[in-house]
């Protein structure tokens, strides 16, 4: 159990590096762009999390999980305080996301779309537990609440509805934001990329650019 707890915390200190550090506030400063957009203009996506995937994918789970928070207290602080309990979601996705990557999923694209699926999932169950237990089923943060509303007034369901467009939602949501963040990975040169903790676990086969 103590070796455990010992190789957890030589692990973590490894993942908070200086390069990790410098990479934080950049990846939180991408999220904030898109997920201030996406409020802005009420489109029915966030855009907060393609930080946070680059992060997991370069720094690992634990720097992915702090983006994730902090992207969404400054949301909160910035744009609505409704962001404030979502964090919990952003924490999710930055871990599972993080040791997917971690599992060297992110070598072939079907671990990336593994990926992306698992993180769907994550999303979904925490943010319609959010949703339905703290704001009752809406919160009008987006465009998907309108849909949500609409399902709710159909169905009569609440936690049906809110699963149901949560679920669409996010599958988009997070498919955009994994592709943007899997093409910008493609793009970074392996001298770079070593730089980082989770270097070894990306395709063997890319070249130096």
């Amino acid at each position: 159990m103590r070796e455990g707890k010992q190789t957890f915390a030589a692990g973590l200190k490894a993942q908070f590096s200086t390069k990790s550090l410098v990479l934080i506030p950049i990846a939180v400063g991408i999220n904030l762009i898109g997920g201030t957009l996406c409020s802005t203009l009420k489109l029915p996506l966030f855009m907060d999390m393609i930080g946070t995937i680059l992060s997991a994918c370069l720094a690992g789970p634990w720097v992915a999980a702090l983006v994730g928070l902090l992207t969404n207290i400054f949301l909160a602080l910035v744009s609505n305080p409704i962001y404030l309990p979502y964090s919990l979601v952003s924490i999710a996705c930055g871990l599972v996301t993080g040791y997917m990557v971690k599992a060297g999923l992110f070598k072939r694209i079907w671990g990336v779309i593994l990926t992306w699926l698992a993180c769907t999932l994550v999303s979904v169950i925490t943010s319609s537990t959010i949703t339905v237990c703290i704001f009752g089923g809406a919160t009008g943060l987006t465009g998907t609440s309108v849909l949500t509303a609409t399902l709710i007034a159909a169905s009569k369901k609440i936690v049906q509805s809110v699963v149901a467009s949560s679920f669409i939602e996010n599958l988009i949501d997070r498919g955009i934001a994994f592709l943007i963040a899997y093409i910008l990975l493609k793009k970074i040169p392996r001298r770079f990329l070593s730089q980082y903790t989770v270097e070894a676990n990306f395709d063997d086969d890319d070249d130096d650019e």
